[in-house]
Formats: structure tokens, sequence, C-alpha cells
């Protein structure tokens, strides 16, 4: 990436990076998420449950990220996320919150440090709404995900809305219909899904600063039209609290108790957890390239990376049975191609 005293306007590519740095984000989460909801001993524990929860909104940022690529004239790019590296166009610099963890993420169990790590991903915004940054030129690298949000919205504007095909071929919808806009063929269509995404998850914007914790997930209620309705992994109340809420939760509520786990990337007992990533990604390149055409069309291609998606899971869980943090990717593999 170039520097951004280098870059003192917004393009359309520019933009288009900031939508794939979108994407990239929100697949950042997964592995991680899912990492530590596995090593929790009780799977029908309430920190399993509201974990699993956060990932199954995750999935849908990250198919509203995709699709507003489509929007834009680009396509998501699905390779696997390298933690511990830096995170396209993000450079947390909050000494109060100690942010700049999330950038040295590595997989593990649901301990402090994880949970830290989480609640930093999902860091709210802490101006009051009637307070704006000036985005009216690029301004990366920003503090938050929710300032790249912001910048990439200020950033279509400027290019000028004309620039953008808004074309919503290929784009998926597989969540049942909700009060926002899940195919993105407008600039309000975008607007929408982004405060979809803000409001639950990363850069959730508080109405105001809150000086004085301790805090409850009751201090971050989603408003209802950015709610995710109708989804069994994503019950009431969870739905109705940020994910920095929900998180903040399980930092109250006390650890559970995990597995624990060394890291043998070479363990055979990896190769399962390895090998379905990598098609879960196939499938997810395909469904936003050529809307999987050769699996019978979306829906159905959907349906089986759904399947693919809860293999991962028990994929995950047999790692740490074995005493084996999971590892989602050969390391001699991740950046090639």
């Amino acid at each position: 990436m170039n520097s951004p005293e280098a870059r003192k306007v917004w393009t359309k590519q520019l933009v288009q990076e900031h939508a794939q740095a979108a994407a990239a984000v929100e697949l950042y989460t997964l592995p991680l998420y899912l990492t530590a909801m596995a090593s929790v001993k009780d799977q029908r524990s309430e920190a399993a449950r509201i974990i699993f929860s956060v990932a199954a909104e995750e999935m849908l940022h990250l198919q509203l990220a995709a699709n507003l690529c489509a929007a834009l004239d680009t396509t998501p790019c699905f390779r696997p996320p390298q933690y511990g590296a830096d995170v396209p166009h993000i450079k947390p610099y909050d000494p109060e919150t100690g942010e700049r963890a999330f950038l040295n993420a590595t997989l593990g169990p649901l301990d402090d440090e994880r949970l830290n790590i989480m609640l930093d991903i999902e860091n709210p915004e802490e101006l009051p709404l009637n307070q704006a940054v000036d985005h009216s030129t690029p301004q990366h690298p920003y503090s938050s995900i929710g300032e790249m949000y912001d910048g990439l919205m200020v950033g279509i504007k400027q290019v000028g809305l004309e620039q953008f095909g808004w074309s919503t071929k290929h784009q998926q919808a597989h969540w049942p219909t909700q009060q926002f806009p899940q195919i993105i063929a407008s600039y309000a269509d975008a607007r929408n899904a982004v405060q979809a995404v803000t409001n639950q998850g990363e850069g959730h914007i508080l109405g105001e600063v809150l000086k004085s914790p301790p805090w409850t997930e009751k201090n971050f209620p989603i408003p209802p039209y950015y709610r995710l309705l109708r989804d069994a992994h994503d019950p009431e109340p969870y739905n109705g609290y940020a994910h920095f809420g929900r998180f903040l939760k399980l930092k109250n509520d006390g650890p559970p108790e995990v597995f624990t786990g060394v890291e043998r990337p070479g363990d055979p007992v990896n190769k399962p957890l390895q090998q379905n990533f990598f098609q879960l990604l196939m499938m997810l390149e395909l469904l936003w390239t050529n809307g999987g055409a050769n699996f019978g069309g979306s829906d159905m291609l959907w349906a089986a990376a759904q399947g693919v998606m809860r293999q991962l899971v028990a994929n995950a869980r047999a790692c740490w049975k074995a005493g084996v943090i999971p590892c989602w990717f050969d390391p001699e593999t991740v950046g090639k191609g």
C-alpha cells in the first residue's frame, strides 16, 4: 500500500481497495472467534453461544462486504487471514484501550488475552453522534474498523456515484428478509448495509462517550432496524447487543473452562481443518465470481458452505481435544499465489 502522504485524493481504485479490505477484515474474525469458541469445554454454555452468535453476524458482514465489492466493480479476495501481520488500512493507536493488540492476534483458547483481542477488534467509536471525522481526503491508516467504513462511504461520494456500476450480478443474499438490504444496487443500499455492519459489530457508534465503567452489554444496544432477525444461531437477547457488548459480558462473567494446547502446525490433527477451510474459501470465491453455476446455483453452494462451516467447528474441537491449537491453514502456503 502507498503511504497516506502519497495518496491525498480519493480514486476509484482506492475505494475498491477499501471494499476489499472490508471483506478481508470480516474474514479475519472467523478463524479467530471460532477457534476461541471451540476451546470452550461446554459447547452449550452461554460463552460458546455468545461467540457463535457473533460469528453468525460476521458471516453476514462478509456477505455484505463482498456484495459491496461487486457493486463497486471489483471482486472480494478470499485469502486466509494472516494473524500477527498488518491489517489493510488499519493501524489502531488508542493507548487507553490497547487497541494495537489485534494487529498481533494469535489463535488460541478463550482466555483473557483472546478476549481482549476480540474486544479490541469490536472496539466502538468513541465520539458523540454529532461529531464527525473529516474523510473528504483519505485518512488511512485508520484507528478503527468503523473509521475505515466511514472513509469508504465518503470516498464513494467523492469519486462520484456514477463512476460505479452498482451491478448486482453474483451478489448473495442468504439470510431471511431483513429490514436492511443485503443486495447492494445503490449508494443508499451501501450506506444501510454498512450501517448494519457497524451497528452490529466493528465500529458500533456510541450515542455518547462512556466515561464511567463498569459497563455491561446493555450499554451497547443495536437499533432494532439493524438487528439480525430470524437466525437460529443469533437469538434474542444476543442479537440486541453489539459485539463489543456481548464480549464485554463474557469478560464480566469470567472465563469458562477451556481446553489448552500447544502450537503444532504440522500435526496431522490439523489436516481436516485446513482442508475444509480451503474448501470454504474456494466456495466463497465461486459464489462471487460465477454464482455457483457449476454447483447447481448459489443456494445449493451456500448450503454446502454452511455444512463446511459446521464441520470446521468440529475440526477445531478435535484439535483442542488432542492438545493442539487449531491451525487453519498451512503456514508454508499462506500469502502465496
